[in-house]
């Protein structure tokens, strides 16, 4: 009988295959249907009032700048914790 070895994922791959990659895909959708939201809102405003929805306008880039940017310093964070477990394992 042949005994081979597998090959164990690095820390990257690990932190790729659990379940929080499943919630930034959520994210995502939710700043996607945000934005729908948003430019839908900002359209029937100016087409129904005449008038640029500036409040509107202000606060909805900066919350979805705002969104945006957690989003990818969370996918930062977990690179660099999955980097520091694959250097903790070849160590």
């Amino acid at each position: 009988m042949v005994n081979i070895k597998r090959k164990d994922k690095t820390g990257i791959e690990r932190c790729r295959s659990v379940k929080k990659a499943k919630k930034i895909d959520k994210i995502v959708r939710g700043v996607l249907i945000y934005w729908v939201l948003f430019v839908l809102i900002a359209w029937i405003t100016f087409w129904v009032k005449d008038s640029v929805p500036d409040i509107l306008i202000q606060y909805g880039l900066g919350g979805g700048a705002v969104e945006l940017l957690v989003t990818g310093l969370i996918e930062i964070a977990r690179d660099r914790m999955a980097r520091k477990e694959e250097r903790k394992d070849d160590n």
